[in-house]
């Protein structure tokens, strides 16, 4: 979520922000929902110190109010018990129009809260600007000792290249066909030496990042809350390429969980809601994670083998 005083301080930033990123969120809207928030809140701050001062004085006016009654006569007594009303009622005049502005409130947080989860970070000020990967900027490249770009992977290395799906039917790595049995489409099963060199490739990242570069390793649930989604920022925009458990699928009181698409969000949750002593930090945390996506709608979804899948593992890392 954004810094609402950074928003309000320099609104254009983040307008330009969302347009670079291709949001449509209504930033003025908030704007005019915060600052309408905002009196609310300042009037009903007013109502609640008045009514604690009046809290005070009421007694003690109500007490000299009954004395001054029981001696008066006539218009006196009429006069008495006019302010006396008025004293009583004041109170219950205060509360009310606090509730009244409760329900204000109430009835402009969700669209508030909404309108903030949707604004993206601003991009950094050297992130070139572009709508496809064709706009990115290539800054620099790496290739073995050797390798001549000016030649063809085949005129370097002196075969044709294979593809991924040439390789795993060759060496009998995958088999797709029983995995989208078992789960259906976009699912497969590793075999064989597949199956051991998955596991020797995340044994092998675990392994390097936390022996050469100090992250603790962690295990994380991948059954979240929905808090745990939203902290984190993979909702709202992650939310229909979630796998979701409603409440009433699971036994006993509980609430909605979903799956994880990734193991940032277990690692990240870990100090929701805490405040970490500086001296502590950084936190590095690192775990291997299975992933779940729904991939509704995703670009590139109908590539063939093993891209685009529902399920798979990866290496995680996280910095607090």
């Amino acid at each position: 979520m954004i810094d609402l005083k950074a928003l309000r301080n320099d609104p254009n930033r983040f307008i330009d922000g969302a347009n670079a990123k291709g949001s449509s969120v209504d930033i003025p809207r908030l704007l005019e929902l915060d600052e309408q928030r905002r009196a609310l809140l300042g009037e009903q701050e007013q109502l609640r110190s008045e009514q604690k001062k009046l809290g005070k004085e009421v007694g003690p006016q109500l007490g000299k109010l009954k004395g001054q009654l029981k001696g008066a006569t006539g218009d006196e007594q009429t006069a008495l018990q006019s302010q006396l009303a008025e004293l009583e009622a004041r109170p219950t005049e205060l509360k009310q129009r606090i509730h009244a502005l409760d329900e204000s409130i109430e009835a402009i947080d969700p669209e508030w809260r909404t309108l903030q989860l949707e604004i993206p970070q601003p991009p950094d000020t050297d992130v070139p600007h572009g709508k496809s990967a064709d706009d990115n900027v290539e800054i620099r490249r790496w290739a073995p000792e050797g390798w001549d770009w000016d030649k063809s992977f085949e005129a370097n290395r002196g075969f044709v290249a294979k593809t991924h799906l040439e390789l795993v039917d060759e060496h009998d790595l995958v088999d797709f066909e029983r995995g989208v049995k078992v789960a259906g489409s976009r699912s497969y099963s590793l075999t064989g030496d597949g199956m051991r060199l998955h596991q020797a490739i995340l044994a092998m990242g675990m392994q390097h990042i936390t022996q050469k570069h100090g992250f603790r390793a962690t295990s994380v649930p991948v059954l979240v809350r929905e808090q745990a989604m939203v902290g984190t920022g993979f909702f709202p925009g992650g939310r229909e390429q979630t796998y979701h458990i409603d409440s009433d699928s699971t036994p006993g009181p509980g609430q909605d969980l979903y799956l994880t698409g990734t193991g940032e969000v277990g690692l990240m949750s870990l100090h929701a809601d805490e405040i970490i002593d500086a001296d502590l930090l950084p936190l590095k945390y690192a775990t291997v994670s299975t992933c779940f996506r729904r991939e509704a709608g995703a670009a590139g979804k109908d590539t063939a083998g093993l891209y685009r899948i529902h399920q798979f593992d990866k290496v995680e890392q996280v910095i607090v």
